[in-house]
């Protein structure tokens, strides 16, 4: 019998056996996985699974040693050493598992210091086993295949078995994690997770048989034996079924829920993620395009077009696609080309898939988030598909693929065609009103002008008629006066906002001071007096910003009543508008028609008529909403009438 602790390392005797390299070969492939996995640890589960492969790797190497050992020295140090992975194992299994069936809401740096007590403790227990045997009773050798084996035997204590039932639990803890994920996961993870359970079950059993009693050597564990197999399992896992790119978890709680498709690319456009939705979409089994280039998703009766753009012509009226008429030439704008699959890109800014000036190709080695929308014919059915690419980032920026979300745009894009053809049909109308107010204008004008130039021929004559007739022909002159100005004021409202496209800034205290000039033989006719405070410069349209300064000081002079008016103009900043009022001290607007004073012909009650065609004040809302801004009225009848409006102080959009 022979003691021994890990640091006694003298009288070491060393014999061959076939098992050393076997095992050396299984804790060196366990160490190469650990590595790999640690090269990817920014993955979930990755960092824990490293571990795990690190602790077997620590496991088969020194039960390696251990059985080349031939004397209890370096038999013992040996037995000592291999504690270390055997600690590691459970824990690390059991992290693994939790973190890769997103089950880690409370694995956090706490709970794996506290999963890690016992295994600390069971190797303070190991370092001191000679002065309690608490672990296991001391080593004697033996000779066993005639003599040309050395190997050991001993008891284990109650701290071992202790120390064991932690790790058997935690261990098959594991396995129902894995066993549950097994069941809901769909082919492709099942494999990577069975492969996970098989390899695990596989060390697990070897162990347990070795110390029930049941192994095929008495005298040896196979348990790190077994690491060979496993190790083979959780490369395939690795390498064949991409245990590191796929994770059932993130299908689970984002990829499933969502109504729209989704595809998970790599950096070599493979698919590695695609759930339900993106099948149907693409008339795809998702379990069967796992691994498949992204490019054969699609049909090749099918073309990318730019989504910036879309051919009102190409209508889809209840999913029957209406085409344009064949004997017309497509424009560029609207015409599609077909995009090779080995040209398969995101369009982003500079130029477009179909040769258009809009958008640039992506690559699916760059970075940059793109759109396309790729279009295919079912029948008689046409599908539009909108394609977004998100670039997916792990730590240090480095890219680890694209996330492809799809949506089906068909009914979308048939309401846009409806809404492209009915603003077509609006445009349509208006150059048409337009071109009819121009010759109804000039048609109307043209009698009334007549009608008027007579009269004011029989005026001056007016004394050769009796008193009623005299009345007759100067209502009537007034009236076709009237009737010319209404014209003109019809005319320019429909003109508004055609004349946006001469914005600038706009000296207001030299506007208002041209429309007074302009107004000084009423103002002098009325002996109207007219206050004007300093006024802002502000950016807008000059000509539109006079005639709104015109209307409203011309509706003060001619609602004026009987005394002589006193107008107010007042112009200040308030945040981020500048605030116009025109305060007037004439008649005012009765209560019941202040709600409708800005619409077309309305003129109010006014008890002193100034012969006005009730489309001035409509004319001002037109023009200070053209500005992106607003306009009250507060009036009180026989007081006066205050009207505001407000103009941003940034430029109005277009």
């Amino acid at each position: 019998m022979y003691e021994t602790s890990v640091f006694e390392t003298v009288g070491w005797e060393w014999q061959y056996t076939p098992f050393t390299p076997i095992l050396l070969a299984a804790g060196s492939i366990m160490a190469s996985i650990g590595v790999y996995a640690w090269q990817n640890r920014e993955i979930t589960g990755a960092s824990s699974f490293a571990a795990l492969m690190v602790g077997t790797a620590l496991w088969a190497i020194t039960y390696a040693f251990q059985l080349a050992g031939a004397n209890e020295a370096m038999i013992g140090f040996w037995a000592d050493a291999n504690h270390v992975g055997v600690t590691i194992v459970p824990v690390a299994w059991f992290c693994f598992t939790l973190q890769f069936a997103a089950r880690d809401r409370w694995l956090n740096r706490r709970m794996i210091l506290g999963l890690s007590v016992v295994p600390a403790v069971y190797l303070w227990l190991v370092s001191t086993n000679r002065y309690h045997h608490l672990v296991r009773e001391p080593i004697e050798t033996k000779r066993v295949a005639d003599g040309t084996l050395v190997v050991s035997q001993h008891e284990f204590g109650i701290a071992f078995w202790a120390h064991a039932a932690y790790s058997y639990t935690l261990m098959a803890v594991g396995v129902l994690v894995l066993t549950h994920l097994l069941f809901w996961s769909p082919r492709v993870y099942r494999r990577q997770v069975g492969l996970l359970i098989v390899g695990a079950a596989i060390a697990g059993a070897t162990n347990v048989l070795y110390h029930a009693g049941f192994g095929p050597l008495p005298y040896v564990d196979l348990t790190a034996f077994s690491f060979t197999i496993s190790g083979f399992l959780f490369f395939l896992a690795i390498y064949h079924y991409r245990l590191f790119d796929l994770t059932p978890v993130a299908r689970s709680l984002i990829v499933d829920t969502l109504q729209d498709g989704m595809i998970v690319l790599n950096t070599d456009d493979r698919v590695v993620d695609i759930n339900g939705s993106a099948g149907r979409l693409l008339a795809v089994d998702p379990e069967d395009v796992i691994g498949d280039p992204f490019e054969s998703l699609f049909p090749d009766d099918g073309t990318f077009v730019d989504p910036t753009r879309y051919d009102p012509s190409e209508r889809t009226d209840g999913g029957v696609t209406t085409e344009p008429d064949s004997t017309t030439e497509p424009s560029s704008e609207t015409s599609r080309t077909k995009v090779p699959p080995s040209h398969l890109e995101f369009p982003s800014t500079d130029e477009s898939v179909d040769g258009g000036p809009a958008v640039s190709s992506t690559p699916a080695d760059e970075s940059s988030p793109g759109e396309a929308e790729f279009v295919v014919d079912r029948g008689a059915t046409r599908r539009h598909l909108r394609l977004t690419s998100t670039p997916v980032h792990g730590v240090g920026d480095d890219l680890l693929g694209r996330s492809i979300l799809v949506r089906d745009v068909t009914e979308t894009r048939r309401l846009q065609a409806e809404v492209e053809e009915t603003l077509d049909r609006l445009r349509r109308s208006n150059t048409e009103l337009e071109s009819f107010a121009g010759v109804v204008s000039h048609d109307l004008r043209e009698p009334l002008r007549t009608i008027e130039q007579s009269l004011s021929i029989v005026e001056p004559n007016a004394d050769e008629l009796d008193p009623e007739h005299t009345e007759f022909v100067r209502v009537a002159r007034e009236n076709a006066q009237r009737a010319q100005r209404m014209i003109a004021d019809l005319l320019a409202y429909s003109k508004i906002e055609r004349e946006t496209n001469e914005l600038g800034p706009v000296d207001c205290d030299r506007l208002v001071t041209e429309v007074l000039d302009g107004l000084r033989f009423e103002i002098d006719d009325r002996n109207a007096t007219v206050d004007v405070d300093e006024l802002p410069t502000v950016y807008g349209v000059d000509h539109l910003l006079r005639r709104l300064f015109q209307n409203l000081l011309t509706n003060a002079l001619e609602y004026s009543g009987d005394e002589p008016p006193e107008i107010t103009v007042s112009g200040e900043r308030d945040g981020s508008t500048w605030v116009f009022t025109v305060q007037d001290s004439g008649v005012g607007i009765a209560p019941e028609y202040a709600d409708r004073v800005f619409d077309l012909f309305e003129r109010g009650d006014r008890t002193n008529d100034g012969g006005g065609t009730g489309m001035g004040l409509a004319i001002c809302e037109k023009i200070v909403a053209i500005h992106d801004g607003r306009i009250d009225v507060d009036s009180t009848p026989g007081v006066g009438t205050s009207i505001t409006f407000e103009i941003p102080i940034e430029p109005p959009t277009e």
